[in-house]
């Protein structure tokens, strides 16, 4: 049974205006996306993680590849803890 091909994919992306990281989706419907739990793709393509997109922050037509885009906040996590270190 083959694999079904995803639509629309999303991947961390660096925050310019406020620093740290946002999730860009790019696809079809990349703009409707807002309080849901998606995968993303990793930047070194070697797995994903599922994020919750709390909010919707621009939406439009990449300049470069004509694709629809979309650039969202996302829930943040707590780091994992390394445990106690003994002195």
């Amino acid at each position: 049974m083959a694999e079904k091909k995803r639509a629309h994919r999303a991947t961390y992306s660096t925050d310019k205006r406020n620093g740290g990281y946002i999730i860009r989706v790019e696809g079809p419907q990349a703009n409707q996306f807002a309080g849901r739990e998606v995968p993303v793709t990793l930047k070194n393509n070697k797995g994903e993680h599922a994020e919750k997109l709390t909010r919707l922050i621009w939406a439009g037509v990449d300049k470069e590849s004509g694709a629809n885009v979309a650039l969202y906040a996302f829930e943040a996590r707590p780091k994992a803890e390394a445990g106690s270190v003994e002195f």
